[in-house]
């Protein structure tokens, strides 16, 4: 598809405009003899910044290449790159003082929350089956509690879904949410229009659906469902693929259905956790399993996986009330995290955004439970609420967290500065 050079022009107009350079914006029309719009647009940052990410995961987006790595070179590359954990570090994590910033409310209970990449926006889910999503530069700002709506954080309210939210991702260009549900659907949303409301693509499947991650390129969808397989569905195509067991006996699947699924951040992995009590890994190019953590906890039902920011990493979720770290490539037990409380299949462990806390909902306390990552001591409880947390989510790019909770609402949580 072809771009003309007046649609080029207009977009570096729209972009100089809403970097504050009006005057210049206005000399390049002239110059150009582009017809000049009163629109200020950050389109072009976007666009150049999809581009850019698009190239350098160029690699990865052939998630389902029957040439991928086998089993050995999946596990060797888990171990790459990244910032990773440090778990020799011997200054001790702190947690900061958090401090509620930000309140908003669904009509239901709150279910889920997720950051974008860059950190700038937040999508909220709810049982009341609406989404909203959250401009986290107007969070802080004391205009946020005026009357004006264009100060408001939350910039839309998104419908579509007839049951809960189970689960939010934003697509790694920052432009689209995507969301699944007990309505057996997930849908995507497109935030680059102006006022959409409504999703542009939706999924459905003869199960409910509990949990989604993107693949890094974008491109797929993983998807955790009621069901024992693992769903993976092509943004662009829609159509839906089950990740297929490693041996024709079927034993590689999993024996009851799945509770949460994760990419790791390179693409070359996909965790999935479930009511029989087991994690399976699964090769992100073949859609093979090749590996099967049995009886991650004790036998007990496993809530959640997230690899961390290296993959090397794996931290599990279990109803045991244990949270523990496996390391991916020798699939052993480095550290458990012990102290508080989960019950409830929403339990779902996270680490803070420089990976030196493990955080989970209390469901004991009310709170969110902070353990240092590298010596898996329990530092304090923060984030007090009167009723139960049901997510937390970090903030990718600085210490921030939002809570979402049974009474409702959903939390903005910052250090305070003072």
């Amino acid at each position: 598809m072809s771009v003309t050079r007046e649609e080029v022009l207009q977009l570096i107009l729209r972009q100089l405009s809403a970097y504050g350079y009006s005057g210049l914006s206005q000399a390049v029309a002239t110059h150009t003899k582009v017809q000049m719009t009163a629109e200020s647009s950050s389109r072009l940052e976007e666009l150049v910044s999809l581009g850019l990410r698009s190239e350098r995961q160029r690699r990865g987006s052939d998630a389902l290449s029957e040439n991928g790595p086998q089993p050995a070179e999946v596990a060797s590359e888990a171990t790459d790159g990244g910032l990773g954990l440090d778990l020799d570090r011997r200054v001790p994590a702190v947690v900061p003082y958090y401090k509620v910033w930000y309140k908003t409310k669904h009509k239901d209970a709150a279910t889920a929350a997720a950051f974008s990449a860059d950190g700038r926006y937040i999508a909220t889910g709810s049982a009341d089956s609406s989404l909203k999503l959250i401009e986290v530069d107007r969070v802080r700002n004391p205009a946020a509690g005026s009357a004006r709506r264009e100060d408001k954080p939350v910039i839309r309210t998104l419908y579509n879904h007839e049951a809960g939210i189970t689960g939010v991702a934003f697509h790694p260009n920052g432009l689209v949410l995507a969301s699944c549900s007990t309505d057996h659907t997930v849908k995507l949303f497109d935030l680059s229009a102006a006022y959409g409301k409504y999703a542009f693509q939706s999924t459905s499947d003869n199960y409910a659906f509990h949990s989604i991650s993107f693949h890094p390129s974008g491109e797929y969808l993983a998807a955790a469902t009621d069901a024992s397989e693992v769903r993976l569905l092509n943004v662009r195509t829609a159509k839906t693929y089950l990740l297929r067991a490693g041996s024709a006996s079927n034993t590689d699947q999993h024996s009851a259905g799945l509770t949460n699924v994760s990419y790791a951040g390179s693409g070359a992995l996909i965790a999935s956790t479930s009511r029989d009590g087991c994690v399976k890994l699964w090769d992100g190019r073949s859609g093979t399993c090749v590996r099967t953590l049995d009886r991650a906890h004790g036998g007990a039902p496993t809530t959640a996986a997230l690899f961390s920011r290296s993959s090397g990493y794996l931290l599990t979720t279990g109803l045991d009330s244990t949270v523990r770290l496996w390391d991916v490539a020798a699939a052993r037990v480095v550290n458990s995290y012990e102290g508080a409380t989960m019950d409830t299949f929403d339990a779902r462990a996270v680490f803070s955004h420089d990976e030196s806390l493990v955080m989970v909902p209390d469901a004991r306390t009310n709170s969110i439970a902070c353990w240092d990552a590298s010596s898996a001591r329990l530092l304090k409880r923060c984030a007090d609420h009167k009723n139960r947390v049901t997510c937390v989510a970090v903030s990718p790019v600085t210490s921030a967290l939002m809570t979402c909770s049974v009474d409702e609402c959903v939390r903005y949580w910052s250090p305070d500065e003072n």
